[in-house]
């Protein structure tokens, strides 16, 4: 029985955005794309996940840490 080979195309994507700054990245690892998408959301962008086919999956909201002085 032979073994079909792993596609090596990304299948998920991230569409990271803060407003004025727009970029993707690409994982093959579904929960590692989840982890990026989590800190990205933490560090202020909001996230959208997106699959290869171009379906959406997941958002993330920015979660802003304000620091009261």
């Amino acid at each position: 029985m032979s073994r079909r080979p792993v596609s090596a195309s990304p299948t998920i994507l991230l569409r990271i955005n803060d407003g004025a700054f727009h970029m993707h990245r690409s994982f093959n690892d579904f929960s590692q794309a989840v982890r990026s998408a989590e800190a990205y959301a933490g560090a202020g962008f909001s996230v959208s996940m997106i699959s290869a086919t171009g379906r959406f999956l997941m958002g993330f909201d920015a979660r802003v840490h304000r620091a009261a002085v």
